[in-house]
């Protein structure tokens, strides 16, 4: 009856007015539209003078497991200027051959080996990366994906009762080779891949030894996309026709006393294959997993999915705070959140797999060897905070895993982060931005005394 009354009413008041009911709801719902926006405006305003900050980071300070829709939209849709907070190395003439003792039969100007661990020579970096890669079949009856999962021996002399001396994967892991012998074998030098339960217990060691030649194999690469990982750095630079594409956070792997095989191994390697889904490790979800090396993947961080959840129930606190830094098991871990150039390991994943030109894009791993350094940030590179009581400071104006009501975040500048208000900031886990200059100065220091990323050398001392 109520009901009927209001609509009685409704109608007597369009006769009298003469609005029709259908634009009069339209205004009604404009009307109450408004007064919801005042009352929530007068609320936040309210909680700021009652409560001061700690009410207001709860609103923008709990990150997001999921962007809002309109948000992530129109981030894609506009991209910001890419402010470069990437983290970069200083120019060196350190290549990856850096521990060899042995020079091949013919110059290699172009290859990974002989090309010197510097970004800032953009074109023979891409040279590089598309230059083709000799691997080796494992397996010579397997095929390309099974052989990815075996492994075959170095050895230290042209003879298979030699010595043994290193590990190398089947059909992704490339190989220098230094020469090509008239006795059916090949002197060639690689980073040795061990596991944790391989033959040979040699992890990440720098070797020269001989193979079979019948097993080797010389093959063409991705000519649109390569990708270089810095353990220095502990970032990835996707280059894309020629050119430097875009940088992400990674993790590589942080060995110990127990498990030295945790490190990443390093060298030049094939992305042959793309698995649906994710690694799962009880509770641990790895989505978007590119395997790169027997049981190395290239994935997203990690996350916790509790038993019977959803990926959108995912929590990255535990593993997201760590990018930047050594944490994984020997795979890489790759940034979830979007970049200035709206990439993360989600965009890496589609724009390889889907991939014009079928041939697999080649990945090189740089190791951190003594003498590299970081180029130290600029201090007037910029960074943003939210002013109204935020605790992060961000990468982005627009960080996705920040609320809406707080942006554009307020601009300030690297030089800045040690003075108040923002010393006290803590980095966003999401946007990645850079991390304090003490500890690009510490890391420094550290590589000019060691090689943190030479295991074995570490491994025998112990």
């Amino acid at each position: 009856m109520k009901c009927k009354g209001f609509l009685t009413r409704l109608f007597i008041y369009d006769m009298i007015f003469g609005f029709p009911i259908r634009e009069r709801r339209e205004e009604m719902r404009r009307i109450i539209a408004a007064l919801l926006t005042v009352a929530i405006l007068f609320s936040a305003a309210f909680v700021l003078a009652e409560d001061g900050e700690e009410e207001l980071l709860v609103e923008e300070e709990i990150l997001l497991d999921e962007a809002e829709p309109e948000q992530a939209t129109a981030e894609k849709e506009v991209r910001e200027e890419n402010v470069h907070t990437s983290v970069w190395p200083e120019p060196s003439d350190i290549t990856p051959a850096y521990r060899s003792t042995e020079a091949p039969e013919e110059a290699h100007e172009n290859c990974f080996w002989c090309t010197p661990m510097n970004l800032d020579d953009e074109e023979a970096v891409w040279v590089m990366l598309t230059a083709p890669i000799t691997v080796v079949q494992a397996n010579e009856k397997a095929k390309p994906l099974d052989d990815q999962m075996k492994q075959t021996v170095l050895y230290e002399e042209p003879d298979k009762k030699s010595q043994k001396i290193g590990m190398i994967t089947g059909q992704s892991q490339g190989v220098h080779v230094l020469e090509t012998r008239d006795d059916g074998w090949s002197k060639v030098e690689t980073y040795s891949t061990s596991f944790h339960d391989s033959k040979v217990k040699n992890w990440n060691g720098f070797v020269t030894g001989y193979i079979e030649t019948e097993k080797l194999m010389t093959v063409e690469v991705n000519q649109n996309y390569g990708i270089i990982i810095d353990k220095l750095t502990q970032q990835l630079y996707l280059f894309k026709d020629g050119h430097l594409e875009t940088t992400l956070m990674v993790s590589t792997g942080l060995y110990n006393r127990r498990q030295p095989y945790n490190e990443t191994r390093s060298g030049e390697y094939l992305l042959i294959y793309y698995q649906k889904g994710d690694l799962p490790d009880g509770t641990m979800h790895c989505y978007n997993p590119i395997r790169f090396n027997a049981g190395d993947y290239l994935h997203e961080v990690p996350c916790v999915v509790p038993a019977g959840g959803k990926r959108k129930d995912a929590d990255y606190k535990l593993y997201e705070p760590k990018l930047g830094t050594r944490a994984s098991h020997g795979c890489i871990r790759v940034q979830r959140g979007l970049n200035a150039d709206g990439y993360n390991m989600n965009t890496l994943f589609g724009l390889l797999k889907n991939r014009e030109d079928q041939r697999y894009p080649k990945m090189v791993i740089w190791e951190d060897y003594q003498g590299r350094q970081v180029k130290i940030p600029e201090d007037d590179t910029p960074l943003y905070y939210n002013p109204r009581g935020g605790s992060y400071y961000h990468a982005l104006a627009n960080c996705n895993d920040v609320k809406s009501t707080y942006l554009p975040l307020t601009a300030f500048t690297y030089g800045e982060l040690e003075e108040k208000p923002y010393s006290k900031l803590k980095r966003c886990p999401y946007c990645q931005p850079l991390r304090r200059k003490t500890f690009y100065e510490e890391l420094n220091q550290k590589h000019l005394e060691s090689s943190p990323g030479e295991v074995m050398s570490y491994h025998k001392k112990k």
